[in-house]
């Protein structure tokens, strides 16, 4: 055999060998070491049922490859076949390179039994322990058809809740090839994936170069209602809300190219479908409901941060939005609990400021159908549910590239009542708007539970509101042609009461924020009617619609800036119109008793042009109707702050007695009517809180009626009071009246039978108040009284006008042209008297002209009247009581007045009756400068007394003497009480004194006559008692004169007898007796010796005889020798002589006084008196009467002389 055969048959031979080892030995060894390996691997049992290798083709097929899995009935891992076809190209290529690789009818079986540990944990582990080869060189490679065919993935979830099984079947992968070598990397493969993962069609195509320097891939992805739900168990963390529904369709093209020149770009387009999609909170509550989302984008450049989209329409999407009742919104169970911590990263360097660009987008259309909002809020009382429905929104190219304009429509319905509805445009880059909105039929009692905080009551009405707004950057917010309308606009407080509103009308409303100004045309209030009550606590019934909240939120903590504020431009505001048409109103006043009630009525108020801060003049008009009777009305400029008025108030008819409640408790007067009028033009303003300003025009009151209260009797009525030409100003205060009319005025004074004046009790006073008031009205005190009459010449007095002690402040100028009484009556009744007194003064009527405060000017004044048609009074003269120091010179006339019908006064008092009398009073009144200086003359004619009248409140007072003392021999009383005194002496009233004065006079004519005689006389000499020297019975010089005085008042008063008595002072009248004896032993020595030496004039007494000093000591040894007592003798027996001194002291000591001298003393003394006012005074001695009395009797006045003559007289 050749050596070629040779080779050929060792070839053949080792071919054949190679085959048949390929064929039947090879297979064997690869399955046991391939069993071998795997086993080494996984640590699981493999089996592998055939191993076939094409030595020709250079094809492996593995058949029936099972992994199994210990834990599990399911292998993990089961091949039908396997097929690897190499390419010879291997060899010269240097590389990897496989002409296929299939794979049929795989089906794998795993379980995730916890976080992160599923059934081939443990086949990793075992990688991860063996040591790692390092890596020599780039391995080449090219796998070219690469396919999976009908493969299945079962994978069970035991780590979920419940577990869940995800299956994936009719996996198809196709892959045409995948290879790093250098001439193939940069060609593109077309990659396909489908599979139906857990029932829903998946499919993934595109084109792939992995290895190419650019590794460009563009894949489509398409997902057929991938359920969602099955997939909510791997989300992150703990997820509170959980999807019951919801399905998922994809149809995109996902593009991504990165190489090392240009930056990475991935894009994405196409198709995306959420359906039926409903999410709930874990509790089952629902949280969101979309039936359908589509969503078409056009071109989204994820890393160049620019998405465009087609469209986004929404379909009947519902959200549920909730609040609890601690205040916590179900969004925030969506936040996690404790917030995470992230380390910190390294800063990165921005490589250009395209790093810091805002993600760009656009939408060509949004489109939101049929959306609702199911709104639940626990929070407030009783909860707040609202459902808004039918919400349509389209907007059309938005976007946030610059100056880019979307549009939009959007409508929805509220509680299937109100609607919303808006269109505008608007740019997000730079940030424009402009829109238009209108909302109708919102009902307001919707929102009590969040005003139930606020309010106690609901408010109910349907609010219905347009606007147009605009925004820019440069001008803010611009609103324009805003309108608002409330219609039954109503609410209740208090008891039954509250305020009803037809409708609120507010149009034309606009606002600018770059001018912070706001305007609005109009507003309108119509048909409306409030009722208000005060309550008895003092609070208005109004203020009970607000609640008191005890408990004040605490103000929020602010941060302190060092930065000074900036000055913001106040808002400036003008409203052109507001009107209050046919509006009604109600009060009661529940503070007080009868709970008074008024009513206005047709109300209208209209304001023109207000504006503010800086408010300018508003034209102002307002009419109503008060209680239904009294119109009201006003019309002028307005201005609120600072507060100013300048028009006219007028006022008709307004009845007095509505307001009756309000009159002070304590007055005790009722008014049956009275009717005020008032027409005014006013100018008043604020000026640090205080009013000031002028007004003019008429006011008065008419058919005005009283009666008092306590006796249900006229008190005080008029026809008309009315004040003509009104002219004033507030600060400083003026005022001037043109005039002043007062006509048919009635007035009845009236004493109670308990002797209280009707006008006494017209206000209420404390117990004990009531003396003391009269004693203050009086002016004096008895004490006082006393002195006044002391200290008048002719009952002259001083003292003091009323003053309050109230400071004078800034003059007020008063001017009054005119006030003019007309027709007026005043009824005087006395009941308290066993025989009522009555007495009317007509016709009273008159003038008084020129009433002004300046100093110079005096007021003429002329009132005229008569009692019972008949006395006529007269007052005349000048007043100024305005200015500061009041001015008066009055002169009053009362004449011809009767005192007959005064017989129910005497008597009661006095008595006695009067059986006839006249009074006639002329009074003089001048205060200038607080000096006060009056006469008061006081005539009374022919007054007598008639029958004695028994009566238990009679005096006891002799007032037939008083009379006969007041009364001279022509019938007449004539009394003259000039008052003087300051009027500024706050303890005296002029009538006062004037009345006490003469009460007073009445009394000391009863009591002490004599000193009213002596007051008469006009010498201020006590005709009471005439005094003696100690001892004598001579009338001395001023004694006679005091005598010759009283003897001719008395001779005027012929109704007067005298009783005349006598008295001694024991002691020193005993020794001036004795000494008066010596003086007329004396005077008949003297008289004895002229006689005898017949030197006696004829006609002269030894009374008259005057002991000359030369004489005495001759007279008194004369008188000593005739003496019978015992004398000094000497030593014979003769009487001694002695000293003038001793023989004067011998003689007095023995005269005797006894009872007998002393008794005759005192009748020698009233018989001298009597003796001169006979022989020297002219009177009668029939009027005169000597009396005994006890003659050491003291007298009546203490430190007066005992020695003396008292008088006493009697009415005849």
């Amino acid at each position: 055999m050749s050596t070629k055969k040779k080779v050929a048959v060792i070839c053949a031979s080792v071919s054949s060998a190679l085959l048949l080892f390929s064929l039947f030995l090879l297979p064997l060894i690869v399955r046991n070491q391939a069993v071998k390996i795997l086993k080494e691997t996984t640590g699981r049992k493999v089996q592998i049922k055939t191993v076939a290798i094409n030595p020709f083709t250079l094809t492996v097929t593995i058949s029936g490859v099972r992994v199994e899995d210990p834990a599990a009935t399911a292998p993990l891992l089961v091949l039908d076949s396997l097929r690897v076809s190499l390419s010879s190209a291997s060899l010269f290529r240097r590389a990897l390179i496989i002409d296929e690789f299939a794979i049929d009818a795989p089906a794998i079986s795993f379980a995730r039994r916890a976080a992160n540990t599923y059934s081939f944990t443990d086949i990793i582990e075992r990688q991860k322990a063996k040591p790692q080869q390092k890596s020599e060189g780039t391995f080449r490679f090219s796998i070219n058809n690469i396919s999976i065919n009908n493969g299945s993935i079962d994978f069970d979830d035991q780590a979920t809740v419940s577990g869940k099984l995800h299956t994936v079947r009719n996996l198809m992968v196709t892959l045409p090839f995948i290879s790093n070598i250098p001439y193939l990397a940069e060609s593109s493969t077309d990659p396909k994936l489908s599979a139906v993962i857990n029932g829903a069609p998946f499919s993934f195509g595109g084109k792939v170069k992995p290895f190419s320097r650019s590794r460009e891939t563009s894949v489509t992805l398409k997902i057929d209602q991938l359920e969602l739900p099955r997939y909510m168990a791997y989300l992150p963390g703990k997820v509170p809300v959980g999807l019951s529904t919801g399905t998922l369709t994809t149809d995109c093209q996902i593009n991504y190219k990165i190489s090392a020149d240009t930056r990475p770009e991935l894009t994405i387009s196409g198709l995306l479908k959420l359906n039926s999609l409903q999410a709930n909170w874990s509790d089952g509550t629902p949280l969101l409901k979309l039936p359908a989302l589509q969503v078409k984008a056009a071109r989204l450049a994820v890393f160049a941060r620019q998405f465009d989209f087609d469209a986004i329409l929404l379909d009947g999407l519902e959200l549920f939005a909730s609040r609890d009742k601690k205040g916590i919104w179900m969004y925030s169970r969506l936040l996690p609990t404790t917030p995470q911590t992230l380390p910190p990263q390294p800063s990165v360097p921005q490589k250009s400021a395209e790093k810091n660009k805002s993600p760009g987008f656009s939408v060509a259309k949004l489109v939101l159908n049929g959306a609702a909002l199911h709104f639940s809020d626990a929070l407030p009382p009783g909860g707040f549910t609202a459902i808004v429905s039918d919400i349509d929104l389209t907007a059309t190219d938005l976007s946030n590239a610059t100056s880019k304009l979307a549009a939009y429509e959007l409508s929805m319905l509220i509680d299937n009542q109100a609607t919303l509805t808006s269109d505008g445009n608007l740019s997000l880059i730079p940030l424009t708007a402009t829109a238009s909105a209108e909302l109708s039929n919102l009902g307001l009692q919707k929102a009590w539970p969040y005003l139930a905080q606020f309010l106690t009551a609901p408010v109910t009405g349907n609010l219905s509101a347009a606007v147009e707004a605009t925004y820019t950057k440069e001008n803010g917010v611009t609103v324009s042609n805003g309108t608002l309308e409330v219609s039954g606009l109503s609410a209740h407080y208090g008891s039954k009461e509250g305020f009803e509103l037809a409708l609120l009308r507010v149009a034309g409303a606009c606002f600018s924020q770059k001018e912070n100004r706001a305007g609005i045309d109009d507003i309108q209030l119509s048909k409306g009617s409030i009722a208000l009550s005060k309550e008895a606590d003092g609070r208005i019934s109004l203020l009970s619609l607000l609640r008191n909240n005890t408990a004040a939120a605490a103000p929020a903590k602010t941060a302190v800036s060092n930065r000074p504020a900036a000055v913001k431009k106040p808002l400036t505001w003008d409203l052109k119109q507001f009107r209050l048409d046919r509006c009604n109103a109600s009060f009661t006043d529940k503070s007080r008793e009868e709970k008074p009630y008024f009513t206005l009525t047709n109300s209208t108020i209209s304001l023109s042009n207000l504006q503010g801060p800086n408010f300018k003049p508003a034209r102002l008009k307002f009419t109503g109707t008060l209680n239904k009777a009294t119109p009201l009305k006003a019309s002028g400029l307005l201005t609120p702050l600072p507060f100013r008025y300048m028009g006219d108030i007028n006022v008709r008819s307004l009845q007095i007695r509505d307001f009756e409640d309000y009159f002070p408790d304590e007055l005790n007067v009722f008014v049956l009517s009275g009717a005020f009028d008032s027409a005014m033009s006013v100018d008043i303003s604020l000026k640090e809180g205080k009013p000031v300003g002028s007004f003019s025009g008429s006011s008065g009151i008419r058919s005005f009626h009283t009666v008092d209260a306590v006796a249900e009797e006229d008190l005080l009525k008029w026809e008309s009071l009315q004040l003509d030409r009104i002219q004033g100003t507030l600060e400083p205060f003026s005022l001037s009246i043109a005039e002043v009319a007062l006509n048919n005025i009635y007035s009845r004074i009236v004493v109670r039978k308990d002797g209280t004046l009707n006008l006494q009790n017209l206000m209420a006073q404390p117990k004990g108040q009531g003396a003391r008031d009269k004693r203050q009205e009086e002016g004096v005190t008895e004490q006082g009284s006393k002195e006044i009459i002391l200290k008048t010449e002719a009952i002259a007095l001083t003292g003091g006008v009323k003053n309050d002690g109230s400071p004078t402040g800034t003059k007020a100028a008063i001017k009054i042209g005119k006030v003019s009484v007309q027709a007026g009556t005043i009824a005087f009744s006395d009941r308290h008297l066993p025989q009522t007194f009555n007495s009317t003064f007509y016709n009273l009527g008159g003038r008084v002209s020129g009433l002004s405060s300046e100093t110079a000017t005096l007021a003429e004044v002329d009132l005229r009247g008569n009692l019972e048609n008949h006395s006529p009074l007269q007052i005349t003269g000048k007043i100024n009581p305005l200015r500061d120091d009041l001015f008066v010179d009055l002169k009053v006339a009362f004449t011809d007045i009767d005192l007959s019908p005064v017989t129910p006064y005497s008597s009661t008092y006095l008595g006695y009756t009067v059986e006839k009398g006249k009074l006639f009073l002329n009074l003089k009144y001048l205060i200038d400068k607080k000096t006060l200086t009056s006469e008061n003359r006081v005539f009374i004619d022919q007054f007598t007394f008639g029958e004695k009248v028994a009566s238990e409140k009679a005096t006891s007072l002799p007032v037939r003497l008083a009379v006969a003392l007041l009364k001279d021999r022509k019938g007449e009383i004539h009394l003259d009480l000039p008052v003087t005194g300051r009027t500024d002496d706050p303890t005296f009233s002029v009538w006062g004194v004037v009345w006490q004065v003469f009460k007073n006079l009445i009394v000391k004519a009863a009591t002490s006559p004599f000193a009213l005689l002596s007051s008469m006389a006009g010498n201020g000499q006590d005709f009471s008692s005439i005094p003696f020297e100690h001892g004598r019975s001579v009338i001395t010089l001023n004694e006679q004169q005091k005598l010759s005085a009283l003897a001719k008042v008395l001779a005027d008063r012929p109704g007067i007898k005298m009783e005349i008595k006598g008295y001694v002072e024991r002691e020193k009248d005993a020794e001036g007796f004795r000494r008066e004896q010596l003086q007329q032993k004396l005077r008949s020595e003297k008289f004895l010796l002229l006689a005898r030496n017949r030197q006696l004039k004829e006609g002269v007494t030894a009374a008259e005889m005057q002991i000359l000093p030369e004489e005495t000591s001759a007279l008194l040894t004369s008188v000593y020798k005739k003496e019978k007592f015992p004398k000094p003798r000497n030593a014979v027996g003769l009487v001694k002589e002695l000293p003038d001194d001793e023989m004067r002291k011998l003689i007095i000591a023995n005269i005797v006084v006894g009872d007998q001298e002393l008794q005759g003393l005192a009748h020698e003394r009233s018989t001298a008196v009597i003796n001169y006012l006979v022989t020297k005074g002219g009177l009668p001695a029939q009027r005169l009467f000597q009396k005994n009395d006890d003659i050491l009797k003291a007298p009546a006045t203490e430190g007066a002389v005992r020695s003396r003559v008292e008088f006493n007289a009697i009415a005849q």
